[in-house]
């Protein structure tokens, strides 16, 4: 601390000793500080440049006829940008498609791979729920039943709970099914429990 009652040549003098003691680390601050500054800059415009880089792999995905060209990108993305939300997006999406074609086991392995490395929740819970769906349909009850009985958002309740009777009615458990079924309707919004319905009546024939 300067003290104004000293001369000049003796002010400079204290400044020069206390530059002397504390100089290097005041400058090894400004260093660190001026390094952490640019590396945080390098370290934003990298991640910009990875999400960009991630972003045009999944929509070529997505926009290509060419099914060799979306394998390889969506392998990329799998392995190259596996923290990216795209990854898991363009896993959802081929898995989707294997699904609607019958092709259950690339369906499998691509939700496998999003409940794995995805690090969204919400990614990570849709891709269970299409998983449980597509275990049911090849008729691994167990697995499919327990992914199915996890707590995922209520927004998924009635997918869920007709998948439990899908599961149960497969299994020759009616009342199981009927009620799970049953459910599945209470808890359908926008109408969108036609479907269900039509299974609940093939099962009240079947009875």
């Amino acid at each position: 601390m300067i003290d104004y009652n000293k001369t000049d040549d003796e002010q400079a003098e204290d400044i020069k000793n206390w530059w002397k003691d504390n100089g290097l680390s005041v400058v090894a601050g400004i260093a660190l500080a001026i390094a952490a500054l640019f590396g945080w800059e390098y370290w934003q415009k990298y991640q910009i440049t990875q999400m960009e880089t991630a972003s045009s792999l999944y929509n070529t995905t997505q926009t290509t006829a060419d099914a060799a060209i979306a394998t390889k990108n969506l392998e990329q993305l799998q392995s190259e940008y596996a923290k990216s939300p795209y990854a898991a997006l363009a896993s959802l999406e081929t898995a989707k498609q294997h699904a609607e074609q019958g092709e259950y086991e690339p369906a499998s392995a691509a939700l496998r791979w999003v409940i794995e490395h995805s690090q969204d929740p919400d990614l990570k819970n849709a891709a269970s729920v299409r998983l449980a769906r597509v275990l049911a349909a090849t008729a691994q009850y167990d697995e499919a039943l327990q992914l199915a009985s996890q707590t995922y958002a209520t927004s998924y309740e009635s997918v869920l709970e007709e998948i439990k009777g899908d599961i149960y009615s497969a299994q020759n458990k009616v009342e199981d099914a009927r009620k799970a079924y049953e459910r599945a309707i209470l808890a359908a919004k926008n109408g969108s429990n036609e479907l269900i319905k039509i299974k609940l009546d093939n099962l009240g024939k079947g009875a």
